[in-house]
């Protein structure tokens, strides 16, 4: 009871302007898994999920979440995002799992929090140099995509614990290289493969 009272003061006081959620917050803030239940308080969104909406484009009310710290658009149809997704600065979590992505949205290096990016099953041909200002990144999952390498400045990248580039089919000298740039992060690569050889 005391600490259901405890997380209702929490939210009730994160309630009133926009701001970082801690990882309790994160973890314990309501979900919305409708566009139109969360446009009737769009104060108290802070985790949208909009997975396995057939969505082609990022629906403009979400730019209205101005607290908005996790977003979740998985599974979905998407091959861009919009500018405006900037203008979402308190984004700490962007996923977006299995969706048709085949550049990465430049949009994405202007998140200064983001914290865990998934991009895995698309179809990214590799990352911009822009990657590097994400200075709070901590995972970012790339996991199946068509990545022949990345660029120098993932070694920007200070606060990445996690990396993950499975099935993804790099050579070992790109692999090694990866691992010398990010010594810090746990690395997950498959085996190369001599496919064909």
């Amino acid at each position: 009871m005391r600490t259901t009272a405890l997380l209702l003061c929490y939210v009730l006081a994160i309630g009133a302007k926009a701001q970082l959620l801690d990882q309790l917050g994160l973890d314990t803030v309501r979900t919305f898994h409708s566009l139109e239940q969360a446009l009737k308080q769009p104060d108290r969104v802070y985790h949208l999920d909009l997975t396995r909406e057939k969505l082609r484009e990022v629906p403009d009310d979400v730019r209205r979440f101005t607290n908005l710290n996790i977003l979740v658009l998985d599974r979905n149809k998407l091959k861009e995002l919009p500018a405006w997704l900037a203008e979402l600065p308190q984004l700490q979590e962007l996923r977006l799992h299995r969706n048709r992505f085949g550049t990465f949205p430049e949009v994405i290096c202007r998140l200064p929090h983001l914290k865990r990016l998934d991009l895995s099953r698309n179809a990214l041909d590799g990352l911009p140099d822009c990657i590097g200002g994400l200075q709070d990144l901590v995972s970012l999952d790339l996991w199946s995509n068509d990545i022949a390498s990345l660029p120098d400045d993932i070694a920007d990248l200070r606060a990445l614990r996690f990396l993950d580039m499975r099935v993804i089919q790099l050579e070992e000298g790109e692999i090694e290289r990866i691992r010398e740039l990010v010594p810090w992060a746990e690395t997950y690569f498959s085996p190369p493969c001599n496919c064909g050889m």
